[in-house]
């Protein structure tokens, strides 16, 4: 009987053990500012710091604090509720999707009025956490109108 015992112990603690292997870590989520914070400096970084240019985050102004850490380095930047009638470059991030703690994918780009309408630009940006710091790992599907 006492054989018994501990067979059926040791079997349900390597069913226990095995399930909770089998469902994986859990997506820890980063901080979404972080990452868009990322790739604005990434699509920014080659323009002049007294560029004059609209944001949007998912459609809507960007929160105050990332327009804040931004306009550090681009003082001229605004949200995008205050473009008067598509006067002026737009730039923006959207479509976040998390892969794990440290990785996320989503679509950013802008757009430009021109004499003929407008030109844009839009491409999915992958960003990983790297020494505790969000970066650009890598940029795909880019397509320019």
């Amino acid at each position: 009987m006492g054989r018994s015992l501990v067979f059926a112990t040791a079997f349900l603690l390597a069913a226990g053990c095995s399930q909770r292997a089998s469902r994986g870590p859990a997506v820890r989520e980063g901080d979404p500012l972080e990452v868009y914070e990322a790739v604005f400096r990434y699509r920014l970084a080659k323009r002049p710091a007294d560029l004059r240019a609209y944001l949007s985050v998912e459609g809507k102004d960007p929160p105050a604090d990332l327009l804040s850490r931004l306009r550090q380095d681009w003082p001229n930047l605004k949200p995008a509720s205050e473009e008067p009638k598509e006067k002026g470059p737009h730039v923006y991030v959207e479509g976040l999707n998390w892969v794990d703690g440290d990785t996320a994918v989503l679509k950013a780009g802008h757009w430009s009025p021109s004499k003929f309408g407008g030109e844009g630009y839009f491409a999915d940006h992958r960003v990983v956490r790297d020494k505790g710091r969000w970066v650009v790992e890598s940029v795909a599907n880019e397509t320019m109108s």
